[in-house]
This record gives structure tokens, C-alpha cells and sequence, in this order.
């Protein structure tokens, strides 16, 4: 009796214990104009802040200070966020897009404001992607750039400046040539301009060019994307509204275009002319851009902040702007890390999603709307980070894997509850028999 009673507790136990693991989330984050986007390790979207466009994706115009699951959404494996529109992409290489749509940005057939995903139409095969302000950038896993919405400033880069609702390639412009953006492994767009990083290192943008944030001293807008010369080979990009930031592969960040710590609405007193690297700083691995500052994680996995800090988005515990990177204090072990427009969000190794910076939409998602200039902890959901896709084949396999992984977790808690039951229904009974024997005596 006893060794079933100690059996008995092994399986309630288990039980707890399984259904802990089925709950624990692992995720990416980013932020937009006011909101935050997350995604878990089961494919689902966490949307936070700001919704006067629809941009949480709940059916509603009202904004949260918690966490809200987008619905209907199924093995998502990457997400982004424009600047009043949300983006995600699932294990297919289907997008669904909603928000803000006034200039197509959204890829619909309309050009009404959508607060439910709307899936894109006729297009698939993607493997990454990008918002920007009003426009949308996607990467296919054939290495070509596709991009749709607001053009004014050649956010599109296809040679002309017209909006267009439905997706149109991105052009490479080279030795006079001009063809399809090609061999490209990663973009990034936040404002107007845009970055492409190719398969041999190479960083080539388009777009305006203002503040210097293509690489070069032209100030005309630029329609195709053209080469960024004098940078060595580059392994990561990040871009902010008015900057753009590479990481070598040697660890080393470079930076042109606006000093966002000297920027002010739309015009600063510090500009980069051209790529120019920070010295003095430890090698880093990771780098992000919110749209006014930058964030990078160094090989021992501390986070780095850099650029205008007027709500407190670098973490350092004042509004003191900072040209150069600062180590932001008490955190450690940091494996993920996004930007907002003034917020800033990090994920570290134990699962756990620090936010901080501006907070009027509620976007920290702590359930106030107080401004925090530290960084805060975010308990509503658990956090590990997952690898960004790099073809349609691993982003399959992974999908198969994580529905075996569920399928394995489902069946094991079913055995464990079935088990339970089982045992305590042979305690109640054995009790039974036992009462009613005393009875009759």
C-alpha cells in the first residue's frame, strides 16, 4: 500500500511538473509607435500599448497595458512591427498583417485600417520581414526583397516613388545595371530607408537620404538599392529612423547617418557621412535599433544601449542622450533584445522579458502607464528566445519538431492524469471496502 501511495504522489507531481513545461513560452520581441509585439514558443502573438489603429490585432481600438493574445494565428515563427501596423509570419512562409493601412501597407485589396490579421494574397515563401513607417519590407527564400506601401521617399525601391498596395521587387542598381535585389539574407526598415545585407557581407540600402543613413553624402532619394562602400564584411543590421547601424564579423559596430542622441524632430547637430566604427568597446553579437536609439549584446551577454534617451529607452536610470554605447545596469545573460519608437525590450537566459523607456499606451505591459528608466520585469509571460528563420525547409522541420515536442508533452500529461485517477479511484474503493467490512462487524 505504501509503495502505491509514494507512486501516487510521483504521478501528481509529474502532472504539475508537465504541465509547467507545456505553459513556459519562448519568444522574440519588438516595439512600434506605442505598442509592443511577442511572440511565444508555441507560435503565438502577444500584442501590448497602443491600438488606435488596430495594431493589437484583437478586433478593437482600445489600447492594453498587459499582454493580449492575437487570435487565429497558428505557428507563427517570426514577427515584426511597423510603425502603427503589426507583421507575422508563420512556418509556411505566409504572412498576416494587420493595423494601419493607409497607403497598403498592410497588402490588402483595400485601404482601410485592419484590426484583425489579414492574410497576404498570392504570396508566400517568405523567411523574413520588416515594417516600416507606412510600408512593409519581406524577404523570400529565393534571396529577393519584396516590399509594398508608402513610396514617397523610395521606401519600395523599385525606380519609382508611387505607393503600391501589393508587393513589387526591390532593384539593385550596379555598374549601371539595374535587376532584382539579389542573395540577400537579412533586411531591416524602421522609417523610410532601408538595409539589405547579402549572402557575401555586403550591406546595400535605399531610400532617403537626408541625414546621411544610406552611407554617402547625396542627398537625392534613392529608388534602387545601391552597395554601401568602405564597410569590411558584415554579419548583422539594424536600422533606426534616421541612422543605420552593421556588426562586423569581428564583433566591431559601425554606424552612419544621424547621432539620434543629437536629434531633435527632424533635425540633429551630429551626423556620420559615412560608416565609421566604434573603438574601445568589447566584441558584440547582436544588434537592434528602436527609432531614436540602438541596442547590442556583448559576447559575455550584457546589453548596451546608445542614442536619445529623453523617456528613459536605454535603460541607464536618467534621460541622459549618450553618443556612444553604455552598459546598461543589473542585467546579465541577455540572448534577445528589440527597440520601439521610445521603448526598449531584452529577453535573458532564465526566460525572463525586461522593458523599459516610455509608457503612455501602456506599451511596458506591466498594467500601468508609468515611464520606466530601468528596466523593469515583465512576469505575465516566460521568455526564451528562438533562432530568426533562415530557409523554408528548417523553418518546416522546426514546426514538425516543436508539433512532435507538444504531441510527446499532451500524451505524457494524459498518461500522467489517466494514471492518477486511476490509483485514486483504487484508494477510494480499497477505502470503500474497508468501511463497509467495519460495518459489518
Amino acid at each position: 500500500m505504501k509503495a502505491l501511495m509514494i507512486i501516487q504522489q510521483i504521478f501528481n507531481i509529474s502532472i504539475f511538473t508537465c504541465i509547467g513545461i507545456i505553459n513556459t513560452h519562448a519568444q522574440i520581441v519588438d516595439g512600434g509607435n506605442g505598442h509592443a509585439i511577442v511572440l511565444d514558443s508555441f507560435g503565438q502573438v502577444w500584442t501590448i500599448g497602443r491600438n488606435d489603429y488596430g495594431q493589437l490585432g484583437d478586433g478593437s481600438l482600445i489600447n492594453s497595458n498587459i499582454p493580449l493574445k492575437v487570435k487565429y494565428l497558428k505557428s507563427i515563427q517570426a514577427i515584426s512591427r511597423g510603425y502603427d501596423h503589426s507583421i507575422a509570419l508563420d512556418s509556411f512562409g505566409r504572412l498576416y498583417l494587420w493595423g494601419r493601412n493607409n497607403y497598403g501597407q498592410l497588402g490588402c485589396s483595400d485601404v482601410y485600417d485592419h484590426s484583425t490579421p489579414q492574410k497576404l494574397q498570392n504570396h508566400d515563401h517568405f523567411i523574413a520581414i520588416e515594417g516600416g513607417h507606412w510600408h512593409t519590407l519581406g524577404l523570400k527564400d529565393d534571396g529577393l526583397v519584396w516590399a509594398w506601401g508608402h513610396n514617397y521617399f523610395g521606401e519600395l525601391g523599385n525606380g519609382n516613388r508611387e505607393h503600391s498596395q501589393w508587393p513589387v521587387n526591390v532593384l539593385q542598381m550596379e555598374d549601371f545595371k539595374i535587376s532584382p535585389l539579389n542573395h540577400v539574407k537579412k533586411i531591416a526598415t524602421v522609417g523610410y530607408h532601408g538595409l539589405a545585407l547579402k549572402e557575401d557581407g555586403s550591406v546595400w540600402a535605399w531610400g532617403p537620404n537626408d541625414f546621411n543613413e544610406l552611407g554617402h553624402l547625396c542627398k537625392e532619394i534613392q529608388t534602387y538599392a545601391n552597395r554601401i562602400e568602405s564597410l569590411p564584411t558584415i554579419v548583422d543590421i539594424a536600422v533606426g529612423w534616421h541612422h543605420s547601424v552593421a556588426l562586423d564579423n569581428s564583433g566591431n559596430i559601425w554606424v552612419w547617418g544621424s547621432d539620434p542622441a543629437f536629434q531633435f524632430k527632424e533635425e540633429t547637430k551630429k551626423m556620420y557621412d559615412h560608416p565609421v566604427p566604434f573603438t574601445g568597446l568589447p566584441k558584440m553579437k547582436k544588434i537592434a535599433c528602436g527609432s531614436w536609439h540602438s541596442l547590442a549584446i556583448d559576447e559575455q551577454d550584457r546589453l548596451w544601449t546608445w542614442g536619445k534617451n529623453h523617456f528613459g529607452m536605454l535603460g541607464t536610470g536618467d534621460t541622459i542622450s549618450s553618443s556612444t554605447p553604455v552598459l546598461v545596469p543589473g542585467l546579465k545573460d541577455i540572448v534577445e533584445i528589440g527597440g520601439g519608437c521610445f521603448q526598449s525590450i531584452a529577453i535573458d537566459k532564465a526566460k525572463q522579458i525586461f522593458t523599459f523607456g516610455d509608457n503612455p499606451s501602456g506599451q511596458l505591459g506591466n498594467g500601468t502607464n508609468r515611464r520606466c528608466l530601468s528596466p523593469i520585469s515583465l512576469d505575465i509571460i516566460d521568455a526564451s528566445p528562438i533562432q530568426h528563420l533562415t530557409s523554408a525547409t528548417t523553418n518546416e522541420s522546426k514546426y514538425q519538431l516543436k508539433k512532435i515536442q507538444h504531441s510527446f508533452q499532451n500524451s505524457a500529461l494524459f498518461i500522467l492524469l489517466l494514471g492518477s485517477l486511476i490509483l485514486n479511484f483504487y484508494f477510494i474503493f480499497k477505502t470503500w471496502k474497508v468501511q463497509i467490512s467495519l460495518s459489518r462487524r
